[in-house]
């Protein structure tokens, strides 16, 4: 998982316009209606309007917000909302609440969990949206205000913010600051984390299914294609070096070595799969190639 910067939200779903979009018509209706009403809306969204799927998948590279596997070239995506239409129906078309996500981490499956020995277990977020304590959780009360009063309402929702307990690719900023990788695939909490840190970490591992089976071996794919081509760098620079005092040569080499870390840098490139994991290897490579 890594940190996504969140672009410029659909018109659709713009507020403030005049008139008024179908995105803030859709709110205004449901804030009317609350508490009278449960559960998913009982008609089709405008969150489901092909532009704000294809800004979604823009803004995610078509990869999962929370495993960063591609999903377009096998599926359209799900669109994911972090805290669930079931219990903040007032965000049902909020495009801060929006993610582009795959069914494995977006609704519940039973899957194979590595761990420290493969058992299949029943994950995924669907509706889930752990606090450490619900004292401070939103109340449709607050939602309402959530056009009347949105310095009450950002009050309440900065309460609910420090009491989360899973990690959202676009709020979180310093995101590798929880995880680190195992070069079998395996994805762990960060060593060192604080207490409240290694918490959020667990929770958005377990509640992602971050750890099943597919999932693991396809990272551990990626870590062979990592190591090789630091290899390949690691030779670049004996070439370089073998042939330091020759001009024409070292010009050669030097290019060739300027190839292969390009190649290694673009492993980290928030379009590729796995670019948190690569982060962690190839930082941490030459963090202690440097010591």
């Amino acid at each position: 998982m890594i940190n996504v910067k969140r672009i410029d939200c659909p018109d659709i779903l713009q507020t403030g316009l005049t008139p008024p979009s179908k995105g803030q018509e859709e709110t205004e209706q449901v804030i009317l209606l609350l508490g009278k009403i449960s559960g998913k809306p009982k008609r089709k969204s405008v969150y489901s309007d092909r532009a704000v799927r294809e800004t979604l998948k823009k803004m995610f590279y078509g990869k999962c917000a929370y495993c960063e596997s591609r999903i377009t070239t096998i599926y359209s995506g799900d669109i994911e909302h972090f805290r669930p239409k079931s219990e903040y129906p007032w965000l049902i078309v909020d495009w801060d609440n929006l993610l582009f996500a795959c069914p494995f981490c977006n609704q519940t499956h039973t899957h194979e969990i590595v761990g420290d020995e493969i058992r299949e277990i029943t994950q995924g977020k669907l509706e889930q949206f752990p606090l450490r304590t619900e004292a401070y959780k939103l109340t449709l009360d607050e939602g309402a205000l959530f056009f009347q009063d949105s310095i009450a309402y950002k009050t309440a929702l900065s309460r609910e913010e420090d009491q989360r307990l899973l990690i959202q690719p676009c709020t979180d900023l310093d995101i590798e600051h929880f995880f680190q990788y195992h070069e079998d695939g395996r994805i762990l909490a960060r060593e060192g984390l604080n207490g409240i840190d290694k918490v959020k970490a667990e929770t958005s591992i377990n509640t992602y299914a971050l750890q099943r089976l597919g999932l693991v071996q396809a990272r551990a794919a990626k870590v062979v294609q990592i190591k090789a081509q630091l290899r390949r760098v690691e030779q670049a620079i004996i070439n370089l070096n073998a042939h330091f005092e020759d001009p024409a040569e070292s010009i050669w080499f030097e290019g060739i070595l300027k190839k292969e870390m390009e190649i290694l840098r673009h492993y980290q490139d928030p379009d590729q799969e796995y670019a948190g994991l690569a982060r962690y290897l190839i930082q941490g490579y030459f963090k202690t190639f440097c010591i």
